[in-house]
């Protein structure tokens, strides 16, 4: 990061090719009476290579400070996330080790034989969409 440069604006400023590192009052344009400053001319900061410095806006997320309440319950928050997320990779886990044991009760559970059709498990869904006899 390089430092800044001051510079005096005044337009017959002797000075006016001089660069200096620190702000403070420009020597040749501030009038003085009895060593005490009556006129005081400031230098203005300056980019290093020469332009007038921009000072750049700071924009927070939130705009003002949190208190001690929200952020117990922001800390809350992300520790009862941080459980859940690894309740669920548990879960997953156990699912992908056992799957018999998550199956829903009318889920057809995939065996290595139900790949032929002398499986015993195969559950028949030949009578799905059948309509029902009136019987009012």
């Amino acid at each position: 990061m390089t430092k800044p440069i001051y510079k005096c604006l005044e337009e017959n400023c002797k000075d006016n090719n001089r660069e200096y590192r620190f702000r403070g009052l420009c020597r040749s344009c501030t009038e003085y009476v009895q060593g005490e400053p009556v006129v005081p001319i400031l230098r203005v900061k300056h980019n290093a290579n020469g332009t007038l410095y921009q000072a750049q806006t700071r924009t927070s997320m939130s705009g003002k400070p949190i208190t001690r309440q929200q952020m117990q319950a922001q800390a809350q928050n992300e520790s009862a996330y941080r459980k859940h997320k690894t309740m669920m990779r548990k879960m997953r886990q156990a699912r992908r080790d056992n799957p018999e044991a998550f199956a829903m009760p009318n889920e057809p559970v995939e065996h290595d034989c139900c790949a032929t059709d002398t499986c015993e498990h195969k559950v028949d869904l030949s009578n799905i969409g059948e309509s029902v006899g009136e019987e009012e």
